[in-house]
């Protein structure tokens, strides 16, 4: 028993130094194995993510899998180039990868790329806007003063822009502006007089895209604009030869002829806006003031009926607080609201806000009025030749800051054009 202990012992002693000094060989021989069958080839294989055009970001840490046909997955990581490494074998192969930064949301997919040695692929990276949606893209509020030294203000007009990747259809989207003068202290906001803060008092006229829910699509990075007359306002009989603006190609219009016995003119070829309330029938026209309003766009809940949700709730309509007015103001919820801008006077001792905060967290203004000028929304980023604006809630720095040196945000109105460079 000794002795087969020992040739045993002997035995595994000599096949364990075999084992640690021969090479791949010699292990090859010894065992009858190929060197296919002991390690399979790995190929280095390169991606490199693409940002699109105008993005710049930090393209390392980003994490890119890749998933092969014939089983198994793989991930690497990319450096400060964007660029990911594998080692893999000959096969079929799909690669992903996802990831965000504070504005956009990325995603790409590679399907089926064959790897049958060294090799590289390019894989394009698709952005979404994290913060897309509608948005104002320009407000023209101040109107224009006519060659005469007379005032004219039938030439405003609010541009709203489709911020996102998406196709956004406009039926029954809302446009207002909200009670209350910036020049005094916001008494709807007031705690001794309201219990809460959760609507928004609208003036004048309120009004809605009309359609059956997807009658007027709008493509991404698109805008329309909304004149309050639709017409070439520096040629047009009617229009002020002063004004800064040809509004003849308006993709709507504010007609409030039906409610004040026609006294506001029709532009032929612009369609009409239709009216979701007004409590005025005096009012010739849908009047931005020209000192600057809170200004929203909302939509009512899916299935709504617009004729009649302002009386459908009498929550919907109010008296203004400590007023022995009648007057009734429609009250659009908070949660309803899409975008909205604080436009206030330049007087810093008129700038009250009347937007909740969770709303626009900023303010702007223009110099004065009828002054042919307008405030516009900064461009961020132009990706494939489209703006992308900001829009972080807070229009103190979402808008272009006058360059002027005049302390405001008084632009040259630009209805129906996008800037092609980002805006400082």
């Amino acid at each position: 028993m000794k002795s087969r202990l020992l040739a045993t012992i002997t035995t595994f002693i000599i096949i364990s130094a075999a084992f640690v000094s021969c090479n791949d060989d010699t292990l090859t021989e010894l065992f009858n194995f190929s060197n296919d069958d002991q390690y399979a080839q790995l190929y280095e294989v390169k991606v490199t993510l693409e940002y699109p055009i105008g993005i710049e970001t930090d393209k390392s840490g980003i994490e890119i899998t890749a998933t092969a046909s014939q089983g198994g997955t793989f991930t690497a990581t990319t450096n400060s180039n964007g660029v990911a490494t594998f080692n893999l074998e000959i096969g079929i192969y799909s690669f992903s990868a996802s990831t965000e930064d504070s504005s956009f949301a990325y995603n790409a997919l590679l399907e089926s790329q064959q790897v049958t040695d060294i090799m590289s692929f390019n894989m394009p990276l698709n952005a979404a806007a994290l913060s897309g949606g509608l948005v104002f893209k320009e407000i023209y509020f101040t109107g224009s003063s006519t060659y005469e030294g007379g005032t004219y203000f039938a030439d405003q007009f609010h541009e709203i822009y489709n911020n996102s990747d998406d196709t956004i259809y406009l039926d029954g989207l809302c446009i207002g502006v909200m009670e209350q003068s910036a020049t005094q202290e916001n008494i709807w906001d007031d705690e001794s007089v309201t219990d809460s803060y959760d609507r928004l008092p609208m003036n004048f006229y309120t009004w809605y895209i009309p359609g059956s829910g997807t009658d007027y699509p709008l493509a991404p990075r698109t805008s329309i604009v909304i004149a309050q007359d639709g017409i070439n306002h520096q040629t047009d009989p009617s229009g002020n030869p002063n004004s800064p603006v040809n509004l003849g190609d308006a993709d709507w219009e504010t007609y409030c002829g039906d409610i004040n016995n026609g006294k506001d003119a029709d532009a032929a070829g612009v369609p009409n806006l239709s009216l979701l309330y007004t409590n005025t029938t005096t009012l010739y026209d849908f009047l931005h003031p020209v000192f600057g309003a809170g200004v929203i766009i909302f939509r009512l809940p899916e299935g709504t009926d617009y004729t009649t949700w302002a009386t459908d709730d009498p929550k919907n309509l109010a008296t203004k607080p400590e007023s022995t007015y009648t007057k009734l103001y429609l009250q659009v919820p908070v949660e309803y609201v899409i975008d909205a801008v604080e436009i206030v006077r330049m007087d810093e001792s008129k700038r009250n806000k009347r937007l909740p905060t969770e709303l626009d967290a900023g303010k702007i203004w223009c110099t004065d009025s009828y002054i042919g000028k307008s405030v516009r929304r900064k461009v961020k980023q132009i990706i494939n030749g489209k703006a992308v604006y900001q829009d972080t809630n807070n229009s103190t720095n979402d808008f272009v800051y006058n360059s002027e040196g005049n302390n405001s945000y008084n632009m040259q109105p630009t209805p129906f054009i996008n800037p092609s460079e980002v805006d400082e």
